[in-house]
């Protein structure tokens, strides 16, 4: 950075919800141009923070400097005014209105009563260019473009409107690798212009690579501010981070040669989705997916657990060739499937802990006269709650009350309440901390040792590689190559997943 102007500062801010302290004396700077990453575990505090940084809460106590002046937050729309952006997770988009209505939307050029929907084009277009996004998507709803489309017209939309400062928020957990390396280049130009970047991310490799500075935030304190990711390393962030040292080596060597196959699947294929996927798969085995987003997996996942049908191929399975008409068939044969997106697919939001997790399996609490023997119902619940190191108040508590990796446990645990055969599970660790992420590793190879058949989908090429017996790649629908342990590179896995492996070249 050229300038250490202080663009930013926030001084001795608390927060408290429901008499926890969720930020606690947490002070932070921001300098023009620089890309300041915020790291710590679920729960540390992260998303509170950023939340009073845009305006979309209030702190208790403390101060917050902007360009100098003093200033306090009443709405998000206030700190938008004053070049304060925010981007979450998941794109908050109108899916149904144009990319040019969703960059204007609350902010219309008028030419006079009515809109000026020249000008709007021509400045969309403009924005667009800026984040290398063809300007012929200007009029396509939102529903049409990619996830990572999205979030880049979500980009486009805070330059367009000047900002200063760009909050993002676990920006590339839905991106592919690709989309990620373009996002990487439009953060470095943005900083080049003098754009701050406060980067919010659990992908440790990512904010060495990207940040100037990287500040840790450990059950709402913070632990570091102005660490230099060419002084530090993932062991040493990640020990901040949690407080203690993490073992990140979690596979364990198991012989399979002699293991039952439980699973077959022979050329399934579904519309365009995906094409002749053919794979066995063992009792005790950790079969691994891998490809970019739109590759196809999630998809035949989703025909294998009966939520959508095929068009072709066959399933068998425990040795008998099967039609999963419906998810409640494949839960019938202990079969299951944990969704990709825990949000929309998998949590009831509004509703309890306890009742998230025991949902699919109420019928194993019933009693002689067919009601839940809610002791029974209870004590699995709350069994599971202390084996899996839930945080939570109790099973009572509202769901969306926990943080991301614990609402994460909760759907993990709501397949184990009941002994599975076969567990798919579709993004296992998806925007969550190191240490929960290597939790989870630890169950799934606790549950292979157990003789559970798991397949896991990941798009974390870290996360694939360190759990999986054995990995398939896909590309545009296809199985492209195939890897045992002992074969599995990033550099190949890589390059079947960019196309650059021919299926002809499979072994």
């Amino acid at each position: 950075m050229e300038s250490r102007k202080e663009i930013l500062a926030l001084n001795h801010i608390y927060k408290i919800f429901g008499g926890n302290t969720a930020l606690n004396n947490v002070s932070l700077n921001l300098y023009k141009g620089e890309v300041l990453s915020v790291v710590g575990e679920n729960g540390a505090g992260k998303s509170t923070l950023m939340k009073i940084i845009a305006g979309a809460e209030r702190p208790d106590s403390g101060t917050i400097m902007l360009e100098g002046e003093n200033i306090e937050f009443q709405s998000t729309l206030d700190a938008l005014r004053k070049g304060i952006s925010i981007i979450y997770q998941e794109p908050n988009i109108f899916s149904d209105l144009s990319v040019i209505e969703n960059i204007f939307i609350g902010n219309e050029i008028r030419n006079g009563a009515s809109l000026s929907w020249k000008k709007m084009y021509e400045e969309t277009c403009k924005a667009l260019r800026a984040v290398d996004v063809p300007i012929e998507i200007a009029t396509q709803k939102m529903e049409t473009l990619t996830i990572g489309t999205q979030q880049l017209v979500m980009i486009a939309r805070c330059l367009q409107r000047q900002c200063k400062i760009l909050i993002l928020d676990e920006p590339t957990s839905i991106l592919s690798h690709g989309e990620s390396e373009k996002l990487y280049k439009i953060i470095e130009r943005l900083t080049g212009s003098g754009v701050s970047v406060i980067y919010i991310s659990h992908r440790i490799q990512e904010v060495l690579r990207l940040s100037d500075r990287i500040m840790i935030l450990r059950d709402g304190v913070v632990t570091a501010s102005d660490i230099k990711p060419q002084n530090t390393n993932e062991s040493k962030i990640v020990e901040a981070m949690s407080g203690r040292s993490i073992d990140m080596n979690v596979y364990r060597q198991r012989d399979l040669s002699a293991s039952k196959t439980i699973m077959e699947v022979e050329q399934l294929s579904k519309d365009r989705m995906f094409q002749d996927i053919s794979f066995s798969l063992k009792e005790g085995e950790v079969l691994g997916f891998y490809g970019l987003v739109g590759s196809g997996r999630s998809e035949m996942a989703r025909v294998i657990f009966g939520e959508t049908k095929k068009d072709s191929g066959t399933i068998k399975y425990d040795g008998t060739v099967i039609e999963n008409r419906s998810p409640g068939e494949a839960i019938a044969r202990k079969l299951y499937y944990m969704p990709e997106d825990r949000g929309v697919q998998g949590l009831f939001s509004g509703h309890s802990v306890g009742e998230n997790m025991s949902v699919s399996f109420l019928d194993l609490f019933k009693g002689r006269l067919q009601s839940i023997n809610r002791k029974k119902e209870n004590k699995a619940i709350d069994d599971n709650i202390k084996k899996y190191k839930i945080k939570t108040c109790g099973k009572d508590a509202e769901i969306m009350s926990l943080s991301g990796g614990n609402q994460q446990k909760v759907l993990f645990c709501r397949w184990l309440i009941d002994t599975p055969k076969v567990l798919i599970l579709d993004e296992p660790t998806r925007g969550i901390d190191i240490a929960t992420k290597m939790e989870i590793h630890e169950y799934i190879m606790d549950l292979a040792k157990s003789g559970v058949a798991v397949i896991v989908i990941s798009s974390d090429m870290s996360e694939i590689m360190s759990v999986s017996d054995r990995l398939i790649v896909m590309y545009r629908g296809k199985i492209v190559s195939e890897f045992d342990r002992k074969d599995i590179t990033e550099q190949g896995v890589l390059s079947a997943a960019l196309g650059l492996v021919q299926e002809e070249a499979m072994p």
